[in-house]
């Protein structure tokens, strides 16, 4: 294996598998596409597994993940070890504990990575009240039965990797905090990396935040409860009803239009602009024609979009959890509210709008504090990350030496191999 100290200036070897599909403008796939991308810049070799790589056959989520994808996951790492050898092998989703556990048996290893884009349990303890308060059961019946019978192994899944991986990568100091505290993994092994903003949103400067801009609203993001969209469209209706001259643009896919035209009051849906989803260079242009970013979800792993917005000198009013939480200074780089707030996020915006030299302040700021976050500035945090898991791998092994899942974090347990 490669000694500490070269391993300290040469460039790593890494292969990423991510259940998505390859592509720059999207969510959870984009950011692996562009931390990649930025991390092949820094001089890293950098091997992919992508969705078509792992295949699917069952076409029920929880039953390809429970039963599916792990394997799936443990094939493309071997296929992939038989070519070639790796200092990192970074892969997202619980579901990839097969593939550490055999990662663990293989001579001269390098560390085995988990790249979480928001924690499903954190997240499902967050929502479920609000389903519950809403009044929006999520599944009825025999799919809703099942959903509950296999949710106890799903959640095995994540005692699994804890258990099985070197280092845990994540997108907010909320995942963080989780991952230390439900699962016993040590701070040192959680790696917290936020994601970046795309160069084209920085090299230019953004336009001027104007009156006429500021008064122009909106939401770039899916269609989902996570997202919370009955609360977004309760504050886009009550700030349209208490201004005249406010507009807004909402941003989804084309499927949830008729949708989201049922959650706006009927006397503003003429003033609301439903748009479909445009790649990056489209998307800067409509950051740049609007002025306030309403992000009022539920639960967040990170949110590019309000990143990106920031980006663009836009003031972001946004729910106060995950990534929002660490990038955004409330009163000063944006505006935090408490989660399912609808008439604090009115309150918040019409404080924009109304005292012009402090909207003025915040995109100046949000500029400065996107600026920060690129994804060069990524890649060198994640190898950074990397190294020091690579040192204390080599320097202190016992520290990776883990306790069965079967038993609490606390109590010491000889962890036995098992097959993949």
């Amino acid at each position: 294996m490669t000694s500490v100290l070269n391993r300290d200036f040469k460039p790593l070897r890494i292969l990423v598998a991510a259940d998505v599909p390859s592509d720059p403008n999207a969510g959870a796939s984009g950011t692996v596409y562009q931390m990649n991308r930025a991390l092949r810049a820094l001089g890293h070799t950098v091997d992919e597994i992508w969705q078509p790589d792992l295949g699917r056959r069952i076409r029920h989520g929880n039953l390809h993940y429970l039963l599916e994808l792990p394997h799936a996951y443990c094939r493309e790492l071997q296929r992939h070890l038989a070519k070639s050898q790796y200092d990192v092998v970074e892969f997202n989703q619980p579901h990839a504990y097969r593939a550490a556990r055999h990662y663990r048996r293989v001579p001269n290893r390098g560390i085995f990575v988990n790249r979480s884009h928001g924690h499903e349990v954190r997240a499902r303890e967050a929502v479920e009240p609000w389903q519950l308060k809403l009044g929006k059961v999520k599944s009825k019946g025999i799919r809703g039965l099942m959903s509950l019978c296999l949710r106890p192994w799903l959640d095995r899944h994540w005692r699994l990797i804890a258990n099985s991986s070197d280092g845990f990568h994540v997108s907010c100091r909320e995942d963080a905090d989780f991952i230390r505290d439900r699962y016993g993994v040590p701070e040192h092994r959680i790696g917290v990396i936020r994601q970046g903003v795309p160069d084209l949103f920085l090299k230019t400067a953004p336009p001027p935040m104007t009156t006429l801009r500021s008064r122009r609203l909106l939401y770039v993001g899916q269609m989902s409860f996570v997202k919370a969209p009955m609360i977004l469209a309760s504050s886009v209706s009550k700030l349209l009803q208490a201004r005249q001259d406010l507009t807004m643009t909402w941003v989804c896919s084309a499927e949830h239009h008729a949708e989201v035209r049922g959650l706006l009051a009927d006397d503003v849906r003429s003033r609301v602009n439903l748009s479909h989803w445009r790649p990056q260079d489209e998307l800067m242009s409509l950051y740049d024609e609007h002025g306030v970013f309403l992000f009022p979800s539920f639960f967040e792993g990170f949110g590019k979009a309000p990143l990106e917005a920031m980006a663009r000198g836009m003031c972001v009013v946004a729910s106060d959890t995950g990534g929002m939480r660490d990038v955004i200074m409330d009163g000063k780089s944006g505006m935090l509210v408490p989660i399912g707030d609808a008439d604090e996020t009115v309150r918040s915006v019409l404080y924009l709008i109304e005292n012009q030299d402090v909207c003025q302040s915040v995109s100046t700021v949000a500029r400065l504090e996107a600026a920060q976050h690129t994804w060069e500035d990524c890649a060198g945090a994640v190898t950074q990350f990397y190294r020091r898991l690579l040192r204390d791998r080599e320097t202190r092994p016992a520290r990776f030496a883990r306790h069965s899942s079967d038993v609490p974090p606390t109590v010491s347990h000889q962890f036995v191999e098992p097959s993949c």
